[in-house]
C-alpha cells in the first residue's frame, strides 16, 4: 500500500498544501488501495465540454462559462467521488449533489447523461426548449439526478444546508448500533455570485453553528462576474470568512483532477464537526480561448468559436459526440455502483426486519389527514388568532407524526409554532424538532425547501408576511417541495406602523 505524501502548489502568491499520492493512478480509499483511471477522467472532461458546447450552440442560448470551467470537477465527482445509483435516483443513502449556480445547467445535464441517468442525447439536444427535460435552469421533478430547483444565486447553498440538516436528523433517528443506513454527504457546487448573495452568508453561518460536517461546498472561483472582474465588487478574504463560520477550508487548482480527488477525499473523511469549503481556482469558459477568463465567457458569446474550440480539444466534427472509451468507463463504474447499492440494500433489508416501527415511519405509512379529522376545533372558542390556532394544530399533528419539524427566524414566541415537549435541533442534539434559524428569514425559506426536497422529513416554517418576500417562498410555490410556510399577519396597524403591514406584499402578489 503506497504512502501518502505531502506536496504544495503555489496559487495567487501563496503555497497551498495538498495531500497527494506517489502514483498518479492510486489513492487510499476506506483503508484499501483504490485505482483511479485518470486518463479516462481527463477524456471524460473533454467529452463533457463538447456536450456543453453542443447543447448551447443548438439552443443558441445558455451559459458556457462555469459549465466549461468546472469540467475537471465534474469528472472527479461523477467519475468517482459521488455515491449514487442512476437506476435508483432517489436512493436513500445517495450523496446529494446540488448545482447552486443553476445557470450552468448544461454542465449537470452532460454529466448526468454520461453517468447513466435517464437523460438521453435527444434530451440534451432539446436543451432550453419548452417542456423539455433539460430546462435552462435545473428543476426538481423534471430530470432524475436534479436534487433541487436552482437559478437565483445562493439559493442552492441554502438548499444544501437544508439537505444536510435532513441528513443529520436521519442518522440520529434511523441508524442503529448494529446497522447504519444513512451516512451520505451533501455536495454543493457554487460560484462567486452565489457566495456574494446574502442568503448564502446566512445559510453558511448557520451550517457552521450546527456543525454540519456532512456538507461540502465546492467553490468555483473563477474571479469573474458578468460586468467584469470580481475585484470590481469584492476584496474580502473568502478563506478567512469561512474559517470564521467554522468551516474546514482548502484551496486547490480546479483544473487538476488529481488535486480535486485528493482534497475532496481528505475533506469527506473528516468528521470533525466542521462543514467543508473546497476552493477550486478555475478558468471561466476554459476551452474557448477567444473568451476564456473574461466576462464574455459567462453566457453564449463564445458559441461562434465552438467549432474551432472542439477541434483544438481533439473532438471530431460530430454533434453530441461521446467516445466509446468514455462509454466503457462509465459502464464499468455503473457496475461498481450497483454493487455498492446492493451491499447497502442488504443492510437496509436487515434493518427493516429488525426495526419494523422505524421502517414504517421512514416509509410514512398512515394518513396524517385522518388524525387531523379528530382535532377538536371547538376548544378554541370564538376569539383566537390564526397563529395561535396554527400552533395548536401543529402541536397535535407533531404528536402523531414524528417526521414533522418546525422552525422560526427568532420569532417562536410570536409565531407560536414551537413544538412543546420536543428539543431544539443543535450540534449536540440531532433529534430535536425545533430549528432555531436566528434572524435569517431568507435562508430559513431556502433551507426548509432543501429539507423537504430530501423527502424524509416534513418541515414547517413560520414568520410574518412583511418578511416573506424572498425567493424561498417563491420557489416553494413554483416546484412542490411539500412543506408549509405559515405566514402570520400583524393586526395592530396603529402600533406597528405601515412597515409591518402586508398591504405592499398583497399588491405585489396581485401583479
Amino acid at each position: 500500500m503506497e504512502d501518502v505524501v505531502q506536496n504544495s502548489v503555489e496559487f495567487h502568491g501563496k503555497f497551498v498544501h495538498l495531500e497527494l499520492v506517489d502514483s498518479p493512478t492510486k489513492r487510499l480509499r476506506s483503508g484499501e488501495e483504490f485505482a483511479y483511471d485518470f486518463n479516462a477522467l481527463r477524456e471524460a472532461a473533454i467529452i463533457s465540454k463538447g456536450l456543453v458546447c453542443d447543447q448551447i450552440f443548438h439552443a443558441q442560448s445558455g451559459h458556457l462559462g462555469a459549465a466549461l470551467g468546472c469540467s475537471a470537477i465534474g469528472a472527479a465527482l461523477f467519475g468517482y467521488l459521488l455515491r449514487f445509483n442512476p437506476m435508483e435516483p432517489r436512493w436513500l443513502n445517495r450523496d446529494r449533489f446540488v448545482l447552486s449556480c443553476g445557470h450552468a445547467s448544461a454542465f449537470l445535464y452532460a454529466w448526468l447523461h454520461l453517468a447513466g441517468y435517464d437523460l438521453t442525447l435527444n434530451d440534451l439536444k432539446n436543451f432550453r426548449k419548452a417542456h423539455s427535460r433539460t430546462p435552462g435552469h435545473p428543476e426538481f421533478g423534471v430530470s432524475d439526478g436534479v436534487e433541487c430547483t436552482t437559478g437565483p444565486l445562493g439559493q442552492g447553498i441554502a438548499n444544501a444546508v437544508g439537505l444536510a440538516i435532513s441528513g443529520k436528523k436521519s442518522e440520529a433517528m434511523f441508524n442503529t448500533d448494529g446497522q447504519k443506513i444513512f451516512d451520505y454527504n451533501i455536495i454543493c457546487l457554487c460560484g462567486d455570485g452565489c457566495l456574494q448573495e446574502g442568503v448564502a452568508s446566512e445559510a453558511c453561518s448557520l451550517a457552521g453553528h450546527l456543525n454540519l460536517d456532512n456538507l461540502i461546498l465546492i467553490y468555483d472561483r473563477n474571479n469573474i462576474t458578468i460586468d467584469g472582474g470580481l475585484s470590481r465588487s469584492q476584496s474580502e478574504n473568502v478563506e478567512k470568512r469561512f474559517d470564521a463560520y467554522g468551516f474546514e477550508v482548502e484551496i486547490i487548482d480546479g483544473g487538476s483532477i488529481e488535486q480535486i480527488i485528493a482534497s475532496y477525499s481528505k475533506l469527506a473523511s473528516l468528521k470533525n464537526g466542521k462543514p467543508k469549503l473546497l476552493i477550486t481556482d478555475t478558468v471561466i469558459g476554459d476551452g474557448i480561448g477567444e473568451v476564456a477568463g473574461t466576462s464574455k465567457a459567462h453566457g453564449e458569446a463564445g458559441i461562434k468559436f465552438i467549432k474551432s474550440a472542439k477541434e483544438k480539444l481533439g473532438l471530431p466534427d460530430i454533434d453530441f459526440f461521446v467516445s466509446e472509451s468514455v462509454r466503457r468507463f462509465f459502464d464499468g463504474r455503473l457496475s461498481e455502483r450497483l454493487e455498492e447499492y446492493e451491499s447497502w440494500y442488504r443492510i437496509f433489508d436487515a434493518w427493516s426486519r429488525n426495526n419494523p416501527n422505524l421502517h414504517r415511519i421512514l416509509l410514512k405509512n398512515g394518513d396524517i389527514c385522518e388524525k387531523l379529522e379528530k382535532f377538536e376545533c371547538e376548544k378554541f372558542g370564538k376569539k383566537v388568532s390564526t397563529r395561535t390556532a396554527n400552533g395548536e394544530v401543529m402541536q397535535f399533528l407533531a404528536g402523531h407524526d414524528p417526521l414533522m419539524v418546525t422552525g422560526s427566524a427568532d420569532l417562536f414566541s410570536s409565531t407560536k409554532n414551537y413544538l412543546d415537549g420536543y428539543s431544539d435541533f443543535s450540534a449536540d442534539d440531532r433529534s430535536g424538532r425545533n430549528v432555531e434559524f436566528g434572524v435569517r428569514e431568507h435562508a430559513m425559506g431556502a433551507i426548509v425547501n432543501g429539507t423537504c426536497y430530501d423527502g424524509i422529513f416534513i418541515p414547517r416554517a413560520q414568520h410574518f408576511w412583511c418578511f416573506s418576500i424572498t425567493c424561498g417562498r417563491r420557489f416553494a410555490s413554483c416546484r412542490w417541495p411539500g412543506f408549509t410556510h405559515f405566514i402570520s399577519l400583524h393586526t395592530t396597524p396603529l402600533r406597528l406602523g405601515k412597515m409591518a403591514q402586508p398591504t405592499n406584499r398583497l399588491k405585489l402578489c396581485l401583479r
